[in-house]
């Protein structure tokens, strides 16, 4: 059983994060908030929680169109997994992220939260709906 999984949703300017300590429960971290794409400074903030935490594993989400086709967003998560792989010394793994933060606004949505209200949390529902996909792809949800 994994255990101690971080989930990530890269975005320009913030980065949605989850957490698994079990690899069965599933927790929202506080999105951290960067300069638009200053991806090492995004580095710098995430090497706090893992070090905290002591992640074993990464799943990052991984944009594509729906055709599965690169889309603009594919490129710069690629150049920060490859970042990723560099300082820290843990297992990375892509997942699909398509409509996770669709599927997150209506997670929140279902729980009172108001599109005006999503903003600050979006990005780390979406970062939970991507660990859950793993989660369920490997068996342990």
């Amino acid at each position: 059983m994994k255990t101690n999984i971080l989930s990530l949703d890269l975005g320009r300017g913030s980065l949605g994060i989850a957490i698994s300590r079990s690899g069965m429960f599933i927790t929202p971290l506080p999105n951290l908030r960067f300069h638009m794409d200053d991806y090492d400074e995004c580095l710098d903030l995430l090497l706090k929680a893992v070090e905290y935490e002591k992640i074993e594993h990464i799943i990052i989400g991984y944009p594509t169109y729906p055709s599965g086709d690169p889309c603009l967003m594919t490129p710069v998560v690629d150049e920060f997994i490859k970042k990723l792989e560099t300082k820290f010394n843990v297992d990375i793994v892509k997942v699909d992220e398509r409509n996770s933060t669709v599927e997150a606004s209506m997670m929140l949505h279902s729980n009172n939260k108001k599109a005006k209200k999503q903003k600050s949390c979006i990005d780390s529902a979406a970062a939970m709906i991507i660990l859950e996909r793993y989660l369920k792809q490997i068996g342990q949800y």
